[in-house]
């Protein structure tokens, strides 16, 4: 911004110059003076607009090899300043695109509104793998400033959805201004991934039951579950405090909830609760879920961890990233 403004000052005072004596040395007017001006820095060659004195030959003359040198230059330096920009922004998106068809196991938010923002900030304090799709120009030029990868085009077109990895992610938020919009990129999804999460937020019930037929697996309506929170903390004040620090950012004293999928070689697989480690590592077993839809909540001590188990962990948000990277990786 320096450079571009030092560029367009030298060349507005070059062109007052010229202006100034054609104006006030050669008395014409100032449309003829800036014609002038413009015809001479510019070398079109036009014929002189009035005859000129002997000075102001000889001013044309000075103003001609010196002018037209800063003009110049000024000029390149402008297209390099453009050039370098649109390398930059090619650069840029060449690398965006490498690094979204190497993506596996990510996190696709199409809308990258309000709540886009704060479910990629969250994603993000987690450090989880994500990719914003919306084709607004200013909200992704915020979204590049973040370095926050994104894909600039209708999150309803399918070929859309194939470039953001779709096939490979781990799951979908779509948060679009519409409910119908929603509701489209809902079923296209669930053509295109059968198994994938599918998280989509509605304005009213009768499109949450539209979204939940076309295959989304949550549908969060704002009106019905804050209402429910705000009931919630009528009933109980004090759980306030808890969803304060559920939902917090950061990973000082915040709590996350996480699942993990119990495998047959996971070590905990077979065992009882009781024989794993999973307090020594800051996070509580709160909740198991069934390969056959039997939930444990909460669980004994005793309960035998079988293969295909759903694993619900609670613990500090850094507790919460270390057990779901050790127990992925051991998996």
């Amino acid at each position: 911004m320096h450079r571009l403004a030092w560029i367009i000052t030298v060349l507005v005072i070059l062109t007052l110059v010229g202006v100034s004596w054609f104006w006030l040395v050669e008395g014409w007017s100032l449309l003829d003076s800036a014609y002038m001006t413009v015809i001479t820095l510019s070398t079109v060659g036009y014929d002189e607009v009035r005859p000129l004195s002997a000075k102001g030959r000889v001013f044309v003359m000075v103003y001609l090899v010196f002018g037209l040198g800063v003009f110049l230059f000024a000029v390149v330096q402008l297209g390099e300043m453009i050039v370098r920009a649109e390398l930059r922004t090619w650069l840029r998106r060449r690398g965006m695109n490498s690094a979204l068809k190497a993506m596996q196991d990510h996190f696709i938010i199409c809308g990258f509104g309000r709540m886009g923002r704060t479910i990629c900030r969250h994603l993000a304090d987690r450090k989880l793998k994500f990719v914003v799709v919306d084709q607004n120009e200013e909200k992704l030029a915020k979204c590049e400033d973040l370095g926050w990868p994104c894909v600039r085009d209708d999150a309803t077109s399918d070929r859309t959805l194939l470039d953001a990895g779709i096939e490979r992610a781990r799951g979908m938020a779509v948060v679009l201004d519409s409910d119908a919009d929603n509701l489209y990129v809902v079923l296209s999804a669930r053509l295109i991934a059968p198994k994938l999460q599918i998280i989509v937020r509605a304005m009213d019930e009768d499109s949450a039951h539209k979204m939940e037929k076309a295959g989304a697996n949550r549908v969060v309506s704002l009106f019905s579950s804050g209402a429910a929170t705000m009931a919630q903390l009528l009933i109980n004040p004090q759980v306030e405090d808890f969803f304060e620090f559920v939902t917090g950012p950061g990973s000082g004293t915040a709590l996350d909830l996480a699942e993990i999928r119990v495998t047959a070689e996971s070590p905990c697989a077979n065992h009882p609760l009781s024989a794993t480690d999973f307090r020594n590592r800051g996070v509580i077993i709160v909740a198991i879920r069934r390969a056959d839809g039997e939930i444990l909540l909460p669980p004994s001590a005793a309960t035998i961890i079988r293969p295909d188990d759903v694993l619900i962990a609670l613990g500090k948000v850094s507790a919460v990233s270390q057990f779901l990277t050790s127990e992925q990786l051991s998996s």
